[in-house]
């Protein structure tokens, strides 16, 4: 457990902002093993999160938001409801049939032609993490390779077939 400093809640934070459009996180980061990131946004100060850790060994604190990938961050999501209201990048909107898809953990399908059918919205194809979104409501973070969208929906979230 290491709670960030300003420095390193900055760097998240840009990076949020370039990837995102998120520009604010009022919380406590803390980072746990080298990639998971958590929000935290209790009474204990940094140095009692210190404290607690040294003595008792804390496994976990706070709302498992983030991931921190290859100078990159996959939201959770947990932290994709939690910053909805600042998410304005990087954003594709489902049909019912692609919403039903992610829904239950496949990947989409997706390629240079689906971007100029109706149907499907606007397509961003290339490459990188993106939001998923049907009927105004976000469903989570996937990666484009460029020809589909990775699906990282844990399983116990996932609906049935």
């Amino acid at each position: 457990m290491k709670p960030l400093t300003s420095t390193d809640k900055k760097k998240i934070i840009e990076q949020l902002n370039k990837q995102f459009g998120i520009s604010e996180l009022p919380y406590l980061i803390i980072q746990f093993g080298k990639e998971k990131l958590r929000l935290y946004s209790g009474i204990l100060s940094k140095e009692e999160l210190y404290f607690l850790d040294r003595e008792i060994r804390i496994e976990n604190i706070g709302l498992y938001f983030a991931k921190w990938e290859n100078d990159e961050i996959r939201l959770s999501i947990d932290g994709v409801q939690l910053l909805k209201n600042q998410i304005t990048k990087n954003i594709l909107e489902l049909n019912d049939k692609q919403a039903n898809e992610w829904l239950m953990g496949n990947d989409l399908p997706i390629s240079r032609e689906d971007a100029s059918q109706k149907p499907l919205g606007v397509w961003d194809t290339e490459y990188g993490w993106k939001i998923l979104k049907h009927n105004n409501e976000l469903l989570g973070c996937g990666k484009s390779t460029g020809e589909r969208i990775t699906n990282f929906m844990p399983k116990e979230r996932r609906i049935k077939s």
